[in-house]
């Protein structure tokens, strides 16, 4: 039987050194591209892409979650009158656009801690998407939001 060391050279040996480089950012490409689909990104990218600048007011590296996807200090997270926007480090932006979403979209807004933190819930679009962002980024937007409960 052969040992995770054994299994290792074998494949070293299989895939030439000139391919490891091409294959690693395949492989963020594809991590991306799931990410945004299986967290909600893409979903919300069809009725909210946007191509206006960023608002006045905005925080950056901020931390946040949508479904499963945890965006770990690579969201950049803003407001204005239009609304909410949302954005991703530029590295990650061909399968994460950024967001403009509008007020009357958020159809439910509440407080919670998840996992020892505070986060802000809200409820976005018909498909009810779930965004979780830090409730210290929030509270910085605050003149903007809507009410909390909503609906």
């Amino acid at each position: 039987m052969l040992e995770s060391r054994d299994v290792f050279l074998l494949a070293a040996g299989v895939v030439p050194g000139w391919l490891i480089p091409p294959l690693f950012v395949l492989g963020l490409v594809a991590i991306s591209f799931f990410t945004s689909i299986k967290g909600g990104w893409f979903g919300l990218a069809k009725r909210y892409r946007t191509s206006e600048p960023r608002p006045d007011l905005f925080m950056k590296m901020s931390t946040g979650r949508m479904g499963w996807t945890h965006y770990n200090r690579c969201l950049t997270v803003g407001a204005s009158e239009a609304g909410l926007y949302l954005a991703m480090m530029p590295s990650f932006t061909p399968f994460h656009p950024p967001l403009l979403i509008p007020w009357s979209e958020i159809k439910e807004r509440r407080r919670e801690t998840s996992q020892f933190q505070r986060v802000e819930t809200l409820i976005i679009g018909p498909d009810r998407t779930v965004v979780r962002i830090e409730a210290l980024v929030i509270d910085g937007l605050r003149r903007y939001l809507p009410p909390q409960g909503l609906d």
